[in-house]
């Protein structure tokens, strides 16, 4: 069967759609059907600590993964800096603080003051994003997963803190503007490092015995 049949027979299609989606994982996108989020208008936020009765214990035992799917939208993209996780004391001081955030596009992580950052992120586009942090050593090692692929990865030098006073995600408590807008899918803080080495990136996030806490990014409880 020559090339040209091949292309325009029903037996290849299977084939050529297994190279397409192949080639969509290779080159980073989580972009598919299965994703379901919410539409975050800035100044939405979600309080945490109902949610989440312990994390202002900030228990090292229940954080070692965050990851999240998101599609910021063009001014989430424009804007300077916008909060989508943060865990911090009153103050905001960054070695105090475990957070997620987008600074101008790009994806960082800041873990008790070291910072690993990403790529640019694209307006309209399903990005998963993870944070794992190993709790478990006095040097923590951070790493930061965008689309199933390593983007940094640090030792963390910084005692964890005794307690958060912050736990939010999407608005800025202080009032400068560093607001989220687009969409947000599932949500999971898991008690394992679930990713170590490249992996497919999820369209969901089950909850399972690991898990300390799960949003439904069908029905997000903002506020």
């Amino acid at each position: 069967m020559s090339d040209s049949t091949c292309l325009s027979s029903s037996r290849c299609r299977p084939r050529i759609l297994a190279a397409l989606t192949l080639l969509l994982i290779a080159a980073g996108s989580v972009e598919c059907a299965e994703i379901v989020g919410t539409k975050i208008e800035p100044g939405s936020h979600i309080g945490l600590q109902k949610l989440w009765p312990n994390v202002r214990k900030a228990l090292k035992s229940e954080i070692a993964t965050i990851e999240f799917l998101v599609r910021p939208d063009q001014a989430a993209i424009e804007r300077p800096r916008s909060f989508i996780v943060i865990l911090s004391n009153s103050g905001g001081r960054d070695s105090a603080g475990l957070s997620l955030t987008m600074n101008q596009a790009s994806i960082v992580a800041s873990v008790f003051g070291t910072r690993l950052t990403s790529r640019a992120l694209r307006a309209g586009e399903w990005t998963h994003v993870a944070l794992t942090v190993n709790t478990k050593t006095v040097n923590k090692r951070a790493r930061l997963w965008i689309n199933g692929r390593l983007a940094g990865e640090s030792l963390v030098l910084e005692h964890w803190p005794k307690s958060f006073e912050v736990t939010q995600m999407l608005s800025d408590k202080w009032n400068q503007g560093r607001v989220f807008s687009g969409e947000l899918g599932d949500v999971r803080i898991s008690k394992t490092i679930r990713y170590t080495k490249p992996f497919e990136p999820p369209s969901s996030l089950p909850e399972d015995d690991e898990t300390t806490l799960r949003l439904d990014g069908r029905r997000l409880p903002l506020e």
